[in-house]
């Protein structure tokens, strides 16, 4: 062999990859927040409705998908091109659609690659960066009904602030299943997903055909400035609970509606408070003077016989 083609042999052998993935990158999208299992198994969440699988032989392959608590969203075949990337589209409406991709070489990203390149008048167009990852921050609930009731969100109870509304802290953005009961026999009012948006106080009515509706939305940390000007600051949280229909005040004032089961005090300023509740039947009356201390929640159960206890104490948004 002549010398000039060893060389050639050898800047041959450099240049060539140390290996090669064999078969297709397929990635999954949904409309939604979903988990997939194609072609039998997990492969890497990307984000919340993006998967992707490696080493997929061409042909056809079955994908699944479920979405929050194992909801059943597409189930089915998708056609695997021979090709190095391939997209599969989960439509809400049970269709797979899958597209061949093209890249400069695997694992490009397609906001580098660009469709158009060059600009008009010839000057190079610089790629846009890829869109931020969707935030994470955990948000406030608030579900209402249109009678008193009780609202689970995603299986869980939260906070009665009166007989009609419930709150719910640290939950998760993204679609949430809300299910409320009527109080008065036990009845269904409504049981819906909702998106609940990151990083915001978001407030949903549940209507008399069974709907859960967003009603409006602000940012938590809006809510925070907002209250710090208006020396909110320091406010503590009293949960009240009546084992008796009842009606509760707080220094001569009232809160809530008469003849509830108690309820949430908000923007209670630290200091000596006087709590008063007065049972709905025979009207007898039970009052406490209670030392609240400052960014605290302070749990209380009223009952004739036992007057007013004070059940637990903890710094506010503790858990």
């Amino acid at each position: 062999m002549a010398l000039r083609d060893v060389f050639l042999s050898l800047a041959l052998s450099l240049s060539a990859p140390a290996f090669a993935q064999e078969g297709v990158t397929v990635s999954v999208r949904c409309t939604e927040t979903c988990t997939v299992v194609f072609d039998g198994k997990r492969g890497r969440r990307v984000n919340e409705a993006l998967w992707e699988f490696q080493g997929i032989t061409p042909g056809a392959r079955r994908v699944e998908a479920t979405g929050v608590l194992g909801r059943p969203l597409v189930s089915g075949f998708a056609d695997i091109p021979d090709t190095a990337l391939a997209t599969v589209y989960l439509v809400s409406n049970q269709r797979i659609v899958v597209r061949k991709e093209s890249t400069t070489s695997p694992g490009t990203p397609e906001w580098v690659e660009g469709t158009a390149r060059v600009a008009p008048g010839g000057t190079e167009k610089t790629p846009s960066p890829p869109p931020p990852p969707p935030s994470t921050a955990k948000s406030v609930a608030l579900v209402s009904c249109l009678e008193a009731c009780t609202v689970m969100l995603d299986e869980r109870r939260g906070t009665r602030r009166d007989e009609r509304t419930w709150e719910f802290r640290d939950v998760e953005p993204g679609k949430r299943r809300v299910e409320g009961t009527a109080d008065l026999l036990n009845r269904k009012l409504f049981a819906s997903y909702v998106d609940v948006p990151a990083g915001t106080e978001a407030t949903y009515q549940g209507d008399s055909k069974g709907r859960v509706i967003l009603t409006k939305h602000r940012a938590l940390a809006d809510i925070k400035e907002a209250r710090e000007q208006a020396g909110l600051a320091d406010t503590s949280r009293l949960h009240v609970r009546c084992l008796k229909s009842c009606e509760v005040t707080l220094d001569g004032a009232r809160k809530g509606e008469a003849g509830g089961s108690g309820g949430l005090i908000q923007d209670v300023k630290p200091g000596r408070r006087e709590l008063a509740v007065t049972f709905t039947l025979g009207k007898q009356q039970r009052r406490v003077t209670l030392d609240v201390p400052s960014r605290s929640e302070v749990f209380i159960t009223a009952s004739e016989g036992g007057g007013l206890q004070v059940t637990n104490t903890r710094p506010l948004g503790a858990e």
